[in-house]
């Protein structure tokens, strides 16, 4: 099998190496290629893989194609790119593309696949939502999954469904990493020094993080395993609850959704 990357950022650098830690594919059946050439070469340097000289000739010579570049070039391939992607399939990490404007751009393609990672997929943490055009084959949804599988976990999702996982998902480490940092922030103006606060924190959600996931209860059920009536957690979580967080999440979950409709 053959691939080849049009794009070679951030993401683009992720799936190679992660597909090549897992051995899922030979560095030598690996192309890239970059509107400049300097992050391709930068990539191809870093991973062994092959430098393509330009778009063209990366997909007549790979059997999938992964599109990594920035959303808004997406117009930007050309006829005679369009028609050498005839019976390739296309796999799509710009955020915010619909299928039908995918199509639009690849309509010979054997099929196109949206997908919507995050930024955790840099150290195979990850998790990946993902839709087909089409109806996949067996072998072709065996190749999406095994290339997601090496950023993270994978979910298939309508894609009527995707602007609420990219709010979730595709937002949800800014809200994290928001989240400790303000934690952080608190603690330090109260004694405690910043960094130590931070780690504190980090390492605090990451054990909160692994319990919920070993457990069968919903996290509404956790929170009352760590409240006590009166003590200090119920007056911190009231305090929360009298300041609207609850609402607050409404609102920006709903935020994240539309500006995400408005970008596709």
């Amino acid at each position: 099998m053959s691939i080849g990357f049009i794009g070679s950022g951030n993401m683009a650098k992720a799936i190679v190496k992660g597909v090549l830690n897992q051995d899922l594919y030979d560095a030598s059946d690996i192309r890239c290629v970059s509107g400049s050439g300097t992050t391709s070469r930068a990539l191809a340097q870093q991973t062994g893989i092959t430098p393509s000289e330009n778009r063209l000739d990366l997909i007549e010579q790979s059997r999938t194609i992964i599109v990594a570049f920035k959303p808004q070039h997406l117009e930007s391939i050309s006829e005679s790119e369009s028609k050498a992607a005839t019976d390739k399939l296309i796999i799509s990490v710009l955020a915010g593309r619909k299928l039908e404007s995918l199509k639009t751009i690849f309509p010979t393609a054997r099929n196109i696949v949206r997908v919507m990672p995050n930024t955790p997929s840099q150290i195979g943490k990850g998790v990946s939502t993902y839709c087909f055009d089409q109806p996949p084959t067996d072998k072709d949804l065996n190749e999406v999954v095994s290339i997601l599988s090496a950023l993270g976990s994978s979910y298939a999702v309508n894609e009527s469904q995707m602007h609420i996982a990219t709010a979730v998902s595709g937002c949800g480490p800014a809200v994290f990493f928001r989240f400790v940092d303000l934690i952080a922030q608190a603690a330090s103006k109260r004694g405690l020094d910043y960094a130590l606060a931070t780690q504190l924190a980090i390492e605090t959600g990451l054990g909160s993080l692994e319990l919920m996931r070993q457990s069968d209860k919903r996290p509404r059920d956790l929170v009352d395993e760590v409240v006590s009536p009166n003590g200090v957690t119920h007056a911190l979580l009231t305090s929360l609850d009298r300041d609207e967080c609850p609402e607050i999440i409404e609102r920006s979950i709903q935020a994240a959704v539309d500006r995400s409709e408005e970008l596709s």
